[in-house]
């Protein structure tokens, strides 16, 4: 009886805080006016530029900065970061070229697979907005942004997403930020830029979702085989976009293995866990989403 409470007890302390490998930015619970935790933006113009006509997080639907026509716009949700052409006008009214960046936080790219997915939506062919889009491998400061990925412009219809993707593929093992550099000279014209659902995502050798489904509830699965040997199918279901943890402890309490820690969207996904380094005997596996926590017991027979 004291082993089982023992490993109860161990399966519940913290676990070491490893890095998620994967996040989704989708904007939303932030106020108007604002950016995410660890994001920041610039102004490296000639002239002030107003926060609010700058990267701003927007309501969907929301009346953009001085233009009473348009409405801001998101991918998913309810709420996107945009930036208005008027970060080219200057207090007398003068349309100047525009040098304002908004910097993603800290990113580690753990290795080739490693890549960003964005969404964005430009004014139309029309207009004249444009968006470079840069790495830095020093620090979040404009200066710091030496590597050039690629450029949007004369693109889209307005309020229309088109998805890009940044592959960190020269970036393996290094800290980085991802900038996006509204760059331009409106004097003949400009409009608006919408960002959303911006993701850093981590192909995970063993996981794979298996539907995309929304369910009503968290849930841990029991193993499949079990008893089982090497290889289990472990299946778990998520009803909330967040940081999801799968690990697995030995009979001891003693963490052996993390299967999963990156952010997920809601889905049904199987993780095949292959336990060919591993003796014989009594193991468990945790889950841990939001506030949901599950664990469940496996035997490995050799």
């Amino acid at each position: 009886m004291k082993k089982v409470f023992l490993v109860i007890f161990l399966s519940l302390i913290a676990i070491p805080n490893l890095q998620s490998q994967s996040w989704i930015e989708s904007f939303e619970g932030l106020d108007s006016n604002s950016l995410p935790p660890g994001w920041a933006k610039y102004n490296m113009a000639s002239f002030p530029v107003d926060p609010y006509d700058n990267w701003t997080v927007r309501d969907s639907g929301s009346v953009l900065p001085g233009l009473s026509t348009a409405k801001a716009k998101a991918y998913t949700g309810t709420k996107s970061v945009g930036i208005s052409w008027l970060t080219a006008v200057d207090t007398s009214g003068t349309y100047l070229i525009s040098d304002c960046w908004l910097v993603s936080k800290k990113i580690h790219a753990w290795d080739a697979n490693n890549y960003m997915s964005y969404w964005i939506a430009l004014g139309s062919p029309t207009y004249r907005d444009s968006v470079q889009i840069w790495v830095s491998t020093g620090d979040s400061l404009p200066g710091s942004f030496t590597h050039y990925i690629e450029t949007w412009s004369n693109v889209g219809t307005y309020g229309v997403f088109q998805q890009g993707f940044i592959p960190f593929t020269d970036f393996a093992g290094q800290d980085i930020y991802v900038g996006f550099r509204y760059n331009m000279d409106v004097a003949f014209d400009g409009y608006f830029v919408n960002l959303d659902e911006i993701e850093v995502v981590n192909p995970v050798i063993g996981i794979q979702q298996i539907g995309n489904e929304v369910p009503n509830r968290f849930n841990l699965k029991q193993n499949y085989p079990n008893p089982f040997n090497p290889v289990t199918n472990i299946e778990f279901e998520i009803a909330k976009s967040g940081p999801v943890n799968l690990v697995i402890f030995n009979s001891l309490g003693q963490l052996v293995s993390t299967l999963v820690d990156q952010d997920l969207k809601p889905g049904s996904y199987k993780y095949d866990f292959n336990a060919s380094g591993l003796p014989s005997g009594s193991y468990f596996y945790r889950l841990t989403a939001g506030d949901y926590t599950k664990t469940n017991k496996m035997i490995l027979v050799k």
